[in-house]
């Protein structure tokens, strides 16, 4: 006798923490990650740049953008992503997780609360274990349309 065992749709995400939040993004939109280079400035913006590979990239300065200050991140790490016409970098502090979500565990972030939230940027949440035999933490999924229309593209 065979026993038919559906298996549940998953999804793989990047997972970091930011501050206090555990943060993800989709795994597709991810280029590459890689030490913090020095970013460039020209003054207190969110945005910076970096030059990598004869390439251009923004830098989006997301801690600052959620809690107000510059991270400070000497050594840190680079996530890349691709936008539409260019690549985009969020700096976060410590390698991220790869894990596989169950599209079940995703949670739509309705738009009156994520207009009145200091994140504001992200579409989704999900309550999963970060590490294993931890108790599920919440993840906001950042909506990589409204980052990039944060940075002004």
């Amino acid at each position: 006798m065979l026993i038919s065992q559906k298996k549940e749709e998953t999804l793989k995400f990047l997972i970091f923490s930011m501050g206090d939040l555990n943060l993800a993004v989709g795994i597709d939109s991810v280029i590459r990650i890689i030490p913090l280079p020095k970013i460039y400035r020209s003054g207190d913006k969110l945005l910076g740049i970096i030059i990598y590979e004869e390439q251009e990239i923004v830098v989006i300065d997301l801690y600052k953008k959620i809690y107000g200050q510059e991270s400070n991140i000497a050594k840190g790490f680079l996530v890349i992503f691709g936008g539409i016409r260019s690549l985009y970098g969020i700096t976060i502090a410590t390698l991220p997780n790869v894990q596989d979500v169950a599209l079940s565990s995703l949670q739509p972030i309705p738009a009156d609360y994520r207009d009145r939230d200091t994140l504001g940027i992200a579409s989704h949440m999900m309550q999963i274990p970060i590490k294993k035999f931890e108790e599920p933490q919440t993840v906001f999924l950042l909506d990589a349309e409204l980052l990039l229309k944060m940075a002004g593209t």
